[in-house]
């Protein structure tokens, strides 16, 4: 159920009917609503004094799989370290011990070029140093990224703040609708299982365009997300990308690449060759984006209201 259809007041009825069907049979069955499973959800973190876990993120687009493995502290009101390892080389950490807040990346090989890339997505120096951030929500906001959202879909659960993350804590907070699947296991781990789909075009903080699919494993006995898959289709903008303005810009950085200068008979020259390559270029990213990106996070070893050292929250 996208959540356009929530704000418009043009309700399909056969949509709402259906809803309500389903949270009518959840009710008559004796199990909790999608909707009270994350208020329980909600509740569950916010009664927490601490937290832990591993537990590892698989990514998956245009037929490639890439893991990688984490390991979670959070403790109240503003202690937590997370690291990560990504199987390219990279590897990361994100922690405050009460005396600031510090992002550090290890890109790993020069020649990993995943790693150097999604470095240079999130703004970050390409350098093996600790990096002061401003605060928690912003180191754990610039550490999304690169963490495949280890950074911050369970600590931005645990804080309640995003944290990055536009896709599970919109639906952890209660902002968007959600519909429960059929009950699963993680493990051996007995849970709920509840799925949004969000068109990100109504979603003012995404500040993407396309559609995500979400669905949240959550431990029946505890309440706590033991797994996430997310599915983001992305948008494209095919008249944008066939615009004249958009072909001359291509030609310019084609010719600046190539230290030819961009004069108006060289433009003219190349756009009919340019145009072809951009029909081909929308025809890979729209197969591409069909396929989506999807993301897997399972957390193990979960721990809860342990104590924890000072040291423990030093990397």
């Amino acid at each position: 159920m996208k959540i356009s259809n929530w704000i418009n007041p043009r309700l399909p009825a056969q949509a709402g009917a259906m809803f309500l069907v389903v949270a009518t049979a959840a009710a008559a069955s004796g199990a909790p609503t999608a909707q009270e499973i994350i208020a329980k959800t909600q509740a569950a973190y916010a009664a927490l004094s601490s937290y832990s876990d591993s537990g590892k993120v698989v990514s998956q687009m245009a037929g490639q799989t890439t893991t990688l493995t984490f390991d979670t502290q959070l403790e109240r009101s503003n202690l937590y370290r997370i690291n990560w390892a990504l199987e390219t080389g990279l590897k990361g950490a994100v922690w405050s011990n009460g005396n600031g807040d510090y992002l550090q990346i290890n890109p790993g090989s020069p020649a990993d070029q995943q790693s150097l890339a999604a470095i240079s997505a999130s703004g970050l120096k390409n350098e093996p140093t600790p990096q002061k951030m401003p605060g928690l929500s912003a180191a754990l906001a610039r550490a999304t990224g690169i963490s495949y959202s280890a950074s911050s879909i369970i600590p931005g659960a645990f804080f309640n703040q995003k944290c990055g993350d536009v896709f599970v804590y919109p639906i952890l907070s209660g902002r968007y609708p959600v519909q429960p699947e059929k009950d699963d296991a993680v493990g051996n781990v007995d849970c709920y299982v509840v799925s949004s789909e969000v068109d990100l075009s109504q979603a003012s903080e995404a500040g993407k365009s396309g559609t995500v699919f979400a669905t949240l494993w959550i431990g029946k006995s505890d309440f706590l997300v033991h797994q996430t898959r997310t599915r983001y289709e992305e948008t494209v903008d095919e008249k944008a990308m066939s615009s004249d303005a958009a072909i001359d810009d291509a030609i310019k950085k084609s010719l600046e690449m190539q230290k030819k200068p961009a004069t108006p008979d060289a433009i003219a020259a190349m756009r009919p060759q340019m145009r072809t390559i951009m029909k081909q270029v929308q025809s890979t990213l729209k197969a591409r984006f069909k396929a989506g990106l999807v993301m897997t996070q399972t957390h193990e070893n979960i721990s809860v209201n342990r104590s924890f050292s000072p040291s423990d929250f030093v990397h």
